[in-house]
């Protein structure tokens, strides 16, 4: 029997975000109309764009992730100094077009920096914004030529890559309960980067100096005080596209990795998800992914959602296999080892980091609360008693893929990567 959730969920996807799409865009461009900017004179001026978000329409959805200024309303208020905008505490970056960067400023009494009570940064970013500034590529990358403080070799910076669904969100706020890390949780100005990317992949190469240039101020902008240490939780996604550039954009950026066990990774999207939108995401990832692993899909054609999406988290999994043939030195640690014994991983994470042993209890004390007690994805789908059965010739196939197209060997038992390197 067909839940009133899953009918729900394809009205949404086929009419009501179509339908709430087409009235921002409508109204926005009135409001355009009624409040006109100045945005031909931001190229040559040191100036922000400033608009009010009048609404948000997201607030229709059931189900959307985030993405840009495209749900939001807004009204032209004013321009300001660049400066003046992006050194605001409460200013941080959202998103980033083409054409220019999107800040936003949240609401007061909200601390992005707090993420036991707000675990993903995009999320929190994006329901408690109340003013949304532009800033083009060319005065942004200006400024940050101008900021002869900034810690420009990117050595405050640590990156966590994922696979998504691995523990991920619990071990960021192991990061953030030493308070030695700003931590910022899956921003999605670096997600976009992705995006933007892949779609010229096949004329521009993913390290041209072009991209480089783009992640390094895009890096820059989100970990913006010199004197703090970061810690940034990418997506997946990210890890999956961009993970053997970020050094380049960046020298001295340190990264790590988190896996757990295929299966359980998969069935955590599932419940998540839904079947409706794993599916979907599933077969359509080509369109998403690299050049190099869409032409290796064409090759294997991945048949039904669940060899599609075990094939994404091979296509995460890679880069880092990579890295680490060309000699760099990124550590990985998985989920099953945090359970197996809680107190050596965090001594062995909290080594990688640059942090001692004192601070082992601290991050300990995150294991005390569900890191996604707070989180508004809680709510949607998952069901931790709901079981998935994935079937036998999936794991079968992805055994066989992940040897002979990626060198991953893959235990059956559980979707387990045996040879997994530095960790």
């Amino acid at each position: 029997m067909i839940s009133l959730e899953r009918v729900y969920d394809v009205l949404e996807i086929f009419i009501i975000f179509p339908l709430v799409l087409l009235c921002q865009f409508i109204l926005q461009k009135l409001l355009d109309l009624l409040y006109p900017s100045r945005d031909r004179n931001l190229h040559q001026s040191d100036q922000a764009i400033c608009y009010d978000v009048v609404y948000d329409f997201k607030k229709l959805l059931h189900f959307a992730r985030p993405n840009g200024t495209q749900f939001f309303l807004l009204k032209y208020r004013e321009m300001r100094k660049i400066s003046h905008v992006i050194n605001d505490d409460d200013v941080t970056l959202y998103y980033v077009t083409p054409q220019e960067f999107q800040f936003v400023r949240v609401k007061p009494g909200v601390d992005l920096r707090d993420i036991i009570r707000y675990p993903f940064t995009f999320i929190t970013q994006h329901n408690c914004a109340v003013e949304v500034m532009t800033v083009s590529h060319e005065q942004g990358d200006k400024y940050l030529a101008d900021r002869v403080d900034l810690n420009n070799s990117g050595s405050n910076i640590v990156l966590l890559h994922n696979t998504g669904r691995c523990g991920s969100t619990l071990i960021a706020n192991m990061a953030h309960r030493t308070e030695q890390f700003h931590v910022i949780s899956e921003p999605y100005s670096l997600t976009a980067l992705v995006f933007d990317f892949s779609s010229k992949s096949e004329q521009t190469p993913l390290d041209s100096e072009e991209n480089l240039d783009l992640l390094r101020s895009t890096l820059l902008f989100l970990c913006k005080d010199p004197d703090k240490k970061y810690l940034i939780k990418v997506c997946g996604i990210f890890t999956g596209s961009l993970a053997h550039i970020a050094h380049k954009a960046l020298p001295g950026v340190r990264e790590i990795f988190l896996h757990r066990s295929l299966l359980a990774t998969v069935s955590s999207w599932h419940k998540i998800l839904g079947p409706l939108r794993f599916s979907g995401l599933a077969r359509h990832a080509k369109y998403i992914l690299p050049l190099k692993y869409r032409r290796i899909w064409e090759k294997v054609k991945p048949q039904g959602s669940y060899q599609g999406f075990l094939f994404i988290l091979l296509s995460q999994l890679h880069p880092f296999f990579i890295e680490c043939e060309n000699g760099r030195k990124m550590r990985a640690f998985s989920y099953e080892s945090l359970q197996k014994n809680q107190e050596e991983f965090c001594k062995n994470l909290l080594c990688e980091l640059g942090l001692g042993s004192e601070y082992v209890p601290l991050a300990l004390s995150a294991l005390e609360v569900d890191s996604q007690e707070n989180s508004p994805l809680k709510k949607y789908n998952m069901d931790k008693n709901r079981r998935i059965n994935i079937p036998s010739q999936a794991l079968d196939w992805i055994v066989k893929v992940g040897l002979e197209e990626f060198g991953i060997e893959i235990r059956k038992e559980d979707v387990f990567v045996n040879n997994m390197p530095n960790s």
